[in-house]
């Protein structure tokens, strides 16, 4: 009976720490933490991904996720940088990035099939942007700077 209780505690106590110890991925923090490797992976994704090509969509967000998974030393910030693939105009002829203000100052940004298309909401702005991504197109007012060369020629 002492044996069939000391194992039940053992095996309750093992159970215990198998719990605990369950390994956990660090979360993604793209804004703090992590911000120094999500750009690292979005640079290899500008560097080693055809934006303004011959590639669909679907196959430049591929290859960001691919560099993505290479690059990143966080693997949980993959889905940013993905993200920022998938909002963008890469591998989509003619489209352009639309960032629109609202009257109470809020802005979004989105992919539009053409300039024409980037209208302003009701009392409102709109900016045709001059980045591929929405990531990287609109700022808190409206359209960010055009970019650098140094961000056009991959050299951060």
């Amino acid at each position: 009976m002492r044996f069939r209780m000391s194992g039940l505690v053992v095996a309750m106590a093992l159970s215990a720490v198998a719990i605990s110890a369950r390994p956990s991925a660090a979360r993604c923090d793209a804004q703090g933490a992590d911000a120094v490797d999500v750009a690292a992976a979005r640079a290899a994704v500008a560097l080693n991904c055809d934006c303004t090509g011959s590639a669909n969509h679907g196959a430049y967000v591929s290859c960001a996720s691919q560099q993505a998974q290479l690059v990143l030393v966080n693997k949980s910030c993959k889905g940013a940088v993905v993200k920022c693939a998938a909002k963008s105009t890469c591998g989509k002829a003619g489209f352009v990035t639309c960032c629109r203000t609202k009257s109470n100052g809020s802005t979004k940004c989105s992919t539009k099939s053409g300039a024409t298309k980037c209208v302003a909401p009701k009392g409102g702005s709109a900016c045709v942007g001059s980045h591929p991504s929405c990531c990287d197109a609109c700022t808190s007012g409206g359209c960010a700077s055009s970019p650098s060369s140094a961000f056009l020629e991959g050299s951060f």
